[in-house]
């Protein structure tokens, strides 16, 4: 918040750049949100995953460990996907914005856990949802993390004037491990 206030007031500022600047602050703040329910991947929905998922296939059951496999997998699967479809986008002028692909990131991120919230609605405690739940928890928050992840530093470095770029970019790391810590709470 200092720093914010200290670039923000700062008199040499156009108007451009100051709205620059709350894009970029704006942004950020979001980001915590979608960040903090991202990586619950490796708390929460880990002990998730082990006490109430059903990982038999068969006569073997999948290490809870594997799971965690998943993102990384769908990052490499789909990503080319992704590449494509902004390019295509961008050659028709429609590729949304970067405060739009944060919306579709943070709506996708909401999808991910409506999915998990209906696989486990009305279910006795020690009962297991199948692991088709979780997969697609997984799945739709990778979808999200594609839409929202490369849009921060590269964002930073098209929008802050270069005097701040690196308090700026300070900014967007520090919502990151804000993220992480919300996270771990």
């Amino acid at each position: 918040i200092v720093i914010v206030l200290y670039i923000l007031t700062e008199p040499s500022l156009s108007k451009i750049e100051r709205d620059r600047i709350w894009v970029i602050v704006i942004i950020s703040f979001f980001v915590i949100f979608f960040w903090s329910a991202y990586e619950q991947a490796g708390a929460s929905l880990t002990f998730f995953a082990e006490e109430q998922t059903n990982r038999n296939i068969g006569n073997y059951t999948i290490p809870t460990s594997y799971l965690q496999r998943l993102n990384p997998i769908f990052i490499v699967v789909l990503s080319p996907l992704f590449v494509w479809l902004w390019t295509k986008l961008n050659q028709k002028n429609k590729e949304p914005n970067i405060p739009m692909k944060q919306a579709i990131g943070l709506f996708l991120l909401s999808i991910g856990y409506l999915i998990i919230s209906i696989g486990v609605k009305d279910i006795e405690s020690d009962t297991k949802v199948s692991i088709l739940w979780i997969t697609s928890l997984y799945f739709t928050l990778t979808l999200g993390e594609l839409c929202l992840s490369p849009i921060g530093l590269s964002m930073v470095n098209k929008l802050s004037p270069a005097r701040y770029m690196s308090l700026l970019m300070a900014i967007w790391l520090l919502s990151s491990a804000t993220a992480n810590k919300f996270a771990g709470i």
